[in-house]
C-alpha cells in the first residue's frame, strides 16, 4: 500500500533561527565544519514514511561497502551501510526509487525543507546553496563508517543536510573535537549540517539490551554551493 503524501507534507513548518542561535552555529561550523541545527522538523510522519520506504526498497541491491586494507602499518579506512538513491548503478534501479520518493511524499518535502533551511545554511557556511536531490542512509546492527573527512574529500562545493532516525537504538556521530572523536547525538527533529574537510566518523549501531533489530535511517538533502 502506498503512503498518503498529505500528511508529511502537513508536517511541514516555517523555519525561524535566531539570529544569536545562527552565530552559535556559525562559530562551531568554522570549528568543526558542521552543525546541528535544532528543533526544525516535525519528524513522526517522516519517521513512518522512511521506514515504510527501506521496508519497500530493502530487495534492492543497496549495500555500499569498502573493506579494511591491512597493508603498511595501519588500518585502512572502512565502511558498510545501505544507500537509497535516485541516483543510482541502472536507470531501472534510479526510476524505481525516485517513483516510491515521489509516490510517498519524500520529493515534495525534502525540496520544500530544503528551500526553508538553505538560507539558514548560506549563514552559517558563508556560501550560496542550492538543493540537488534526497536520498536515504540505513545503518543495521554493526553497520558503522569508520574516521574519514579531510584527506578523503575533494569536491569542496558539496553538503548535506541530514535528518538521522533511529529505531530501537540511540545513534550518533562522531566529530573531531579538540584532538578527540566526541559524540554528536542524533535528535528527532535536528537537521545535521555536514561540510567538506570534516573528520568525523559513523559508530557501530548496537542493539539495546534486550531490544529488537536496530535500525538507523538518515534523510539526507544533498546541496551544492554555488
Amino acid at each position: 500500500m502506498v503512503a498518503q503524501p498529505a500528511p508529511l507534507l502537513a508536517s511541514l513548518r516555517p523555519v525561524h533561527v535566531p539570529d544569536h542561535d545562527i552565530e552559535g552555529l556559525r562559530a562551531h561550523y568554522a570549528a568543526h565544519r558542521c552543525a546541528q541545527i535544532p528543533g526544525v522538523a516535525e519528524v513522526a510522519e517522516l519517521r513512518s514514511v522512511a521506514l515504510a520506504l527501506y521496508e519497500k526498497l530493502n530487495d534492492l541491491p543497496l549495500e555500499d561497502a569498502q573493506e579494511h586494507s591491512d597493508e603498511g602499518d595501519g588500518l585502512g579506512y572502512g565502511f558498510r551501510f545501505q544507500r537509497i538513491d535516485t541516483k543510482a548503478d541502472t536507470p531501472e534501479h534510479a526510476e524505481r526509487v525516485t517513483t516510491a520518493f515521489r509516490e510517498h511524499g519524500l520529493t515534495d518535502w525534502s525540496e520544500r525543507m530544503a528551500a526553508e533551511l538553505i538560507p539558514v545554511v548560506d549563514r552559517i557556511t558563508g556560501r550560496s546553496m542550492r538543493y540537488e536531490r534526497v536520498f536515504l542512509l540505513a545503518y543495521r546492527e554493526g553497520d558503522y563508517i569508520g574516521p574519514h573527512g579531510a584527506e578523503q574529500d575533494t569536491d569542496l562545493d558539496r553538503f548535506n543536510l541530514q535528518f538521522p532516525l533511529c529505531y530501537d537504538a540511540v545513534g550518533a556521530m562522531r566529530i573531531l573535537r579538540r584532538g578527540y572523536l566526541e559524540p554528536l547525538y542524533d535528535r528527532d527533529g535536528d537537521a545535521r549540517l555536514l561540510g567538506p574537510r570534516m573528520w568525523h566518523e559513523v559508530p557501530p549501531l548496537l542493539r539495546l539490551p534486550g531490544g529488537a533489530d536496530p535500525l538507523r535511517l538518515v534523510v539526507s538533502l544533498r546541496l551544492r554551493a554555488a
